[in-house]
């Protein structure tokens, strides 16, 4: 698989995107349409529920001020990879948050499966 980190940079600023209907294009661009996102709490499938818990996401945490960031670490083979992401603070650069997804991919390279891990949780 060539061009992962570039992958994960489309990933990362999906979540950083602030106007809905671009958020949405982006998740139709990343995810076949039977794709999932996977987090501790929640199982979401079809761009509609993974639409929604990025808009869930995306308007909690920067109302908070902060801002996600790819580690430009993606490692991958065959159809998987696997990435390191970091939440800072918008305000002073601080980190806040890190996380890790192991992506499963299909043939034209659109996500089939993102289960996401938080390997430091946000202090609040």
């Amino acid at each position: 698989m060539a061009g992962l980190n570039e992958f994960v940079d489309a990933y990362v600023t999906l979540w950083n995107e602030r106007d809905e209907q671009a958020r949405r294009a982006m998740i139709e661009k990343l995810w076949a349409p039977e794709g999932k996102y996977v987090n501790e709490p929640n199982e979401c499938v079809g761009y509609d529920a993974i639409a929604a818990q990025i808009t869930f996401a995306h308007d909690y945490y920067h109302d908070k001020g902060f801002q996600f960031r790819s580690q430009h670490n993606a490692v991958g083979h065959h159809d998987t990879l696997k990435f390191n992401w970091v939440m800072i603070s918008g305000e002073s650069g601080e980190l806040e948050s890190i996380g890790f997804d192991f992506v499963v991919r299909d043939e034209q390279g659109r996500i089939l499966a993102d289960y996401q891990y938080i390997e430091k949780p946000p202090s609040f």
